[in-house]
């Protein structure tokens, strides 16, 4: 049910009917859904829909439908946004960067981490709570662990081979 949910919702930000979360809920409920608004906001989120400025009014887009002039910017607020609110642990391990959330988050995080402009990103792999970014080298990873920690909002101190994170 849900995953048909977010198939119907990814449809109507594809072909630019969400102005608002309110027609959203519309638009869902007479597709079958029985939404509420939060539920749509929850889903946004976890599309990594951003709401965008067209033709003068402001809408719901998905990253790939936003121009990539202006979707740089977006994605770059977009994965801030959601690193604050769903990292729990960024790490780099090697050439990797071992990103933790918290259960059935990781998904949605890798998703803004992948859309996010980050040229040393080569892949992300997401399970339930874990996503593990590969990057070219050890030395790239710790340049976007180092960024994404700050990023969150997460103060650290400088990561090597011996320091860790610190709230």
């Amino acid at each position: 049910m849900k995953s048909q949910r977010l198939r119907d919702l990814y449809g109507l930000l594809h072909e630019g009917r969400a102005a608002s979360q309110e027609v959203l809920v519309q638009e869902l409920r007479s597709a079958g859904h029985e939404v509420t608004q939060a539920t749509v906001s929850r889903d946004l989120r976890t599309l990594g829909a951003l709401k965008v400025r067209v033709d003068g009014e402001l809408a719901y887009r998905l990253p790939d439908d936003v121009p990539s002039a202006a979707g740089n910017e977006f994605t770059a607020r977009n994965l801030a946004r959601v690193l604050n609110e769903f990292a729990v642990d960024i790490r780099p391990a090697g050439s990797l960067v071992i990103v933790s959330t918290p259960p059935g988050h990781a998904g949605a995080v890798a998703r803004a981490l992948d859309l996010a402009p980050a040229g040393e990103v080569m892949g992300t792999l997401a399970g339930d709570d874990t996503i593990f970014v590969a990057t070219a080298n050890a030395g790239s990873a710790k340049r976007l662990a180092q960024r994404w920690l700050n990023a969150a909002g997460v103060h650290v101190r400088r990561l090597d081979s011996t320091e860790e994170t610190i709230p």
